[in-house]
């Protein structure tokens, strides 16, 4: 296979997941108004609901943006938020269909930044196993 086809590889504790996915937005784009707590209000608010919606999403870094939203800290957000889906041939215990395990992380950081690099710092540390969710394969 030719090597511009292939997909990154990323190390996830001891799991090897491929890259499926990489978007960056600007965090900032249709904001009329506002302030860095209520930007920080916001995107908290936005965050937690689809944690509470769906497995398989970490969110780097959201307890240092709840602790500054509550000492309502003035500096915004870095502008860039990015997100990351990856997946994994990896099956919880006990999961006899085909599928495979799908893990979607989101971060902050300044444009123009290394989203890949980034993202290997991010996704060294973390726990496949605990985080991921299983999505059965359809024939």
């Amino acid at each position: 296979m030719d090597d511009d086809l292939e997909l990154r590889t990323f190390r996830v504790g001891e799991i090897r997941a491929e890259l499926r996915e990489l978007r960056i937005r600007d965090d900032l784009e249709g904001m009329l108004e506002g302030t860095p707590y209520l930007h920080r209000r916001f995107r908290i608010l936005q965050l937690e609901k689809r944690l509470a919606k769906s497995q398989g999403l970490y969110v780097h870094d959201l307890d240092r943006i709840r602790a500054d939203a509550a000492a309502r800290v003035d500096t915004w957000l870095p502008r860039a938020r990015v997100e990351a889906r990856l997946s994994a041939p990896w099956l919880p215990d006990g999961v006899v269909e085909d599928g495979h395990t799908e893990l979607s992380v989101v971060w902050f950081q300044q444009p123009g930044a290394d989203p890949f690099g980034r993202l290997a710092e991010i996704l060294r540390p973390l726990d496949w196993t605990a985080l991921a969710r299983f999505e059965a394969d359809f024939d």
